[in-house]
């Protein structure tokens, strides 16, 4: 049976308390964007539910590039015969599920939304993992104070975590016990959500990301791990999928272990289907130390379509997203290819650079450009991606 996904990409926010869709708003706009990047991880016989029909150009775009594209289906449509496979099981996809001929099974909400919590991810930690790195949880400002107040002296300072959200509008670093009026304004309408988590900084030196699936009797199926891409303050910019070395780290049995840890949580809870567990490498005065588990996300991981392409292609895969309020983007896709010259996406070798979501996109009347752009840049090494990367930067970026 052929699946139809969903990126709904609202799935973190969607489980806070008192959370409901719109259909307006800067951040209601950018999800229903968002749900395009998915278009790169079906294959052709597949299907991608989205917002909005992709614009002609770009779709053909991609053909040009050698990446057939799925059928598409533009909400309320749906295709009934298909297996419905969303991004993550929020309330609005377990609702969507019961339009379709064969509903998959999905875990209630309630554990859903236990186990995406930070602090369920942080007691795994504690507990099963001895790791002192979570600091505690925090209901107020006085709570959170008080947790700061008992902590040793850290250069590196701490980090909050809000239960529920991604790391761009979810977490904030702490320098210093002092808490300044622009922390503390970001802080207040978070914790009318609910509790929050401290933890402590840690100077990262890489990022990697184990993803899988839990089954219902609680085994770990289809383990991958992969190299994440984050800013400076722990944000998911891209994956790197490097197939030109060996697949082994010095990491990979620890970080096998502990999605055994946290499979076995999760079945316990009442949680199956996909997860992806974000770790960090850091440096420990010298020594390089792995934290195997950073967050827990009991979802699909941001780079499905990456990983897809990756898988089928080989070589050295870098998918990124960008911010296009920092692009100078041409109108058409082949003023694009023509700007990127020698880098431009060769179909033949499946080398260079390659846009995955649109870059533009219409509307009644009017052309205007996404949120975020999806980018792949492939060629035989980590070395040649990250130059492309660098090449790409000067060439659009202001």
């Amino acid at each position: 049976m052929p699946n139809e996904y969903w990126w709904n990409a609202d799935f973190d926010l969607a489980l806070q308390p008192g959370w409901a869709p719109s259909s307006d708003g800067p951040w209601d706009a950018q999800v229903r964007e968002l749900a395009l990047h998915a278009v790169t991880a079906a294959g052709p016989k597949d299907s991608v539910v989205v917002w909005e029909q992709p614009p002609g150009d770009f779709l053909h775009y991609l053909n040009r590039c050698g990446v057939p594209t799925p059928r598409l289906s533009i909400l309320p449509d749906i295709r009934p015969g298909f297996l419905f496979t969303p991004y993550g099981w929020s309330p609005q996809a377990i609702a969507l599920k019961g339009r379709y001929d064969q509903p998959p099974p999905s875990p209630p909400i309630d554990v859903v939304r236990t186990v995406n919590g930070r602090s369920f991810g942080h007691s795994i930690e504690r507990e099963d993992l001895e790791s002192d790195i979570p600091r505690g949880a925090f209901a107020s400002l006085n709570e959170l104070q008080h947790l700061l107040r008992s902590e040793p002296d850290r250069p590196e300072g701490w980090v909050v975590k809000t239960e529920h959200g991604n790391a761009a509008l979810g977490n904030r670093r702490l320098r210093t016990r002092q808490l300044d009026q622009r922390f503390l304004q970001w802080l207040s309408p978070r914790l009318e959500q609910g509790p929050m988590v401290l933890e402590w900084w840690l100077e990262r030196t890489a990022d990697l990301c184990s993803v899988f699936n839990v089954s219902e009797d609680g085994r770990v199926e289809d383990f991958t791990t992969h190299e994440a891409i984050h800013t400076a303050d722990g944000a998911f910019i891209g994956a790197l999928y490097d197939r030109t070395r060996p697949n082994s780290t010095p990491f990979d049995s620890h970080l096998k272990a502990t999605a055994e840890t946290v499979a076995a949580a999760l079945q316990t809870e009442g949680y199956f289907g996909p997860v992806c567990v974000d770790a960090l490498v850091w440096d420990d005065h010298g020594s390089s130390r792995l934290r195997p588990l950073v967050d827990l996300n009991a979802r699909r991981h941001a780079s499905e379509g990456w990983r897809r392409l990756a898988g089928e292609w080989g070589g050295c895969l870098y998918g990124r997203f960008f911010s296009t309020r920092k692009l100078r983007l041409p109108l058409t896709y082949e003023d694009f290819d023509q700007a990127l010259g020698a880098d431009a996406w060769n179909p033949s070798t499946r080398s260079g650079t390659m846009a995955t979501s649109p870059l533009w996109l219409t509307g009644p009347g009017n052309r205007r450009r996404p949120k975020k752009l999806g980018v792949v840049f492939r060629g035989p090494s980590r070395e040649s991606v990250f130059e492309m990367e660098r090449r790409f930067r000067e060439v659009f970026e202001i």
